[in-house]
């Protein structure tokens, strides 16, 4: 099975063995790709001189990021408009292998052996993403550089990080040293489940475990993962959220915030009523961050938030009523467009794409924004018919922080389950109005950390959901990557690439 699916195989009789050492002609990162590949697993060496080989040739009238891949008794072609194509041929050559290609070895070089085929391919959807939180939970650098060579076998593009919340902040800004002097570390963290929604829902818990969280990635990981990242054809968007979700910044310098009275890093979840203030101050501080975000993250779109931030604390705030009162703004919708004009137009004037949550539909979004819509696809639907580009990432079938079995001795998550079966209709909610389909750009799939501690966890949550996700944002359906038995094959490479994907419950009742 090659997972996503092409759009057009045929296949000839015969067979390819690789010889070794391998020539290969031509080609740049997917090329290099194709040599680490090849010696990590096999130990195959790889030369530019002649013989049967694999040989790279740029086509000028391909798509971005197609390409054709021919495999015959004399050879392998691979044709690409850019780098992108050029990589994902790579990848779908590497799935026509045996599946230990993609692990860490050892395997017999005499194994490496093709059909003959004839593929042409190119992507349903510019932008087919994942996102991680860690906030929430700091996520070690190598598990991020794992997912990336993961996602990249899906033909996935963008890695949206986000980076900030109100439980921590993970990214340097040398300007203000305590965002991860002070910022980073929360003192514990709420034990077991977040209570329902009741008058305290949104105060600290003081009763959290007593177990110190937290952490940051330096300047020098950040490069290591864009520059691993750009290998592979991917772009990381890093993603600031403001100006709610911002508890942890206001911990590290408390005269940003709208009250007086944050001492750390929130040690629940649920929505934190302490929110930026609304002064000059503070936005002079969100510019400040995101022009040293855009230095770390060159040339990516800049998330900006907007999701989730309760006003009631703007109106209790001396500051921000004076502001409010100078520019006329009676509510909290009006307070929070107002922010977010000031911050859009900062991202735009350095020559970036904002994106906010969908939200900001609300607040009379700005020009120039693209709306993540995350709720429902009627708010997919009212982003692109209103003129704005939009990605699609609605909570019901991209959300995998929600389980995906219910059964017994699980463990604890946000809610669910959101089965493999209800991810394959994520298709559905790509195909909207034919008038304004255009401004659907694609899709991603998000993981929430706030039950989640460690790689290995996040990993039995994306994995395989994620894989019919990949498979419905590449090819714009789902083809048999519903369930566990249609993804057989793609379950082996799963395995040889050592990820933790989530098997089916044992049912232990009849024993």
């Amino acid at each position: 099975m090659l997972l996503p699916t092409p759009r057009h195989v045929r296949l000839e009789d015969g067979v390819l063995r690789l010889p070794a050492p391998l020539p290969i002609r031509g080609g740049g990162p997917g090329a290099r790709l194709l040599s680490e590949r090849l010696g990590r697993a096999a130990g195959v060496s790889t030369t530019t001189g002649d013989g049967v080989g694999v040989d790279f040739h740029r086509e000028k009238d391909l798509c971005p990021e197609a390409y054709r891949l021919l495999v015959s008794r004399e050879g392998v072609q691979i044709f690409s408009g850019d780098d992108s194509g050029e990589g994902w041929a790579v990848q779908t050559l590497l799935q026509l292998l045996p599946t230990q290609v993609v692990g860490p070895g050892p395997m017999e070089p005499d194994d490496l052996t093709l059909p003959c085929v004839d593929i042409e391919d190119e992507p349903a959807f510019a932008w087919r993403g994942s996102m991680i939180d860690v906030a929430r939970h700091f996520l070690p650098l190598d598990g991020l550089l794992k997912h990336l060579d993961v996602m990249a076998a899906h033909k996935l593009n963008v890695l949206h990080l986000h980076l900030t919340d109100d439980q921590g902040w993970r990214v340097p800004v040398a300007k203000y040293p305590r965002l991860t002097e002070a910022g980073a570390w929360r003192p514990g963290t709420l034990p077991g489940h977040q209570p329902p929604p009741d008058e305290d829902d949104r105060d600290d818990f003081p009763q959290h475990d007593g177990r110190p969280h937290g952490g940051h990635y330096t300047v020098e990981e950040i490069g290591r993962l864009v520059a691993r990242a750009a290998e592979l054809g991917i772009t990381i968007m890093p993603e600031i959220d403001m100006p709610g979700h911002m508890e942890a910044a206001i911990a590290a310098y408390p005269e940003l915030g709208a009250c007086d009275h944050v001492k750390h890093p929130r040690t629940c979840f649920g929505i934190s009523d302490h929110v930026l203030a609304l002064t000059d101050r503070s936005v002079q501080f969100c510019k400040d961050v995101l022009d040293t975000v855009m230095e770390l993250f060159p040339g990516s779109p800049i998330h900006i938030g907007g999701d989730e931030c309760p006003s009631v604390e703007w109106f209790s705030d001396p500051a921000s009523q004076a502001l409010m009162a100078h520019q006329g703004i009676t509510t909290g919708q009006e307070a929070q467009a107002w922010f977010e004009r000031q911050i859009c137009e900062h991202v735009l004037a350095a020559g970036r794409r904002p994106v906010a949550w969908d939200e900001v539909l609300e607040l009379g979004a700005p020009e120039g924004i693209t709306v993540m819509a995350w709720r429902d696809r009627a708010a997919i639907s009212e982003a692109a018919v209103r003129g704005f580009d939009v990605i699609a990432a609605p909570v019901q079938y991209t959300y995998l922080d929600y389980g995906q079995y219910d059964a017994p001795d699980q463990p604890v998550t946000i809610g669910g389950p959101t089965t493999l079966e209800q991810v394959a209709g994520f298709a559905d909610e790509l195909r909207i109005d034919d008038a304004a389909q255009p401004h659907v750009l694609g899709g991603q799939f998000q993981l929430w950390t706030e039950y989640v501690h460690t790689w290995g966890r996040a990993e039995t949550l994306l994995w395989p959901r994620g894989s019919a996700l990949a498979q419905q944002l590449w090819a714009g359906s789902t083809e048999g990557a519903d369930s566990l038995d249609g993804l057989d094959r793609h379950l082996q490479r799963l395995t040889a690439m050592e990820v933790n994907w989530c098997r089916e419950p044992i049912d232990t009742t009849s024993a």
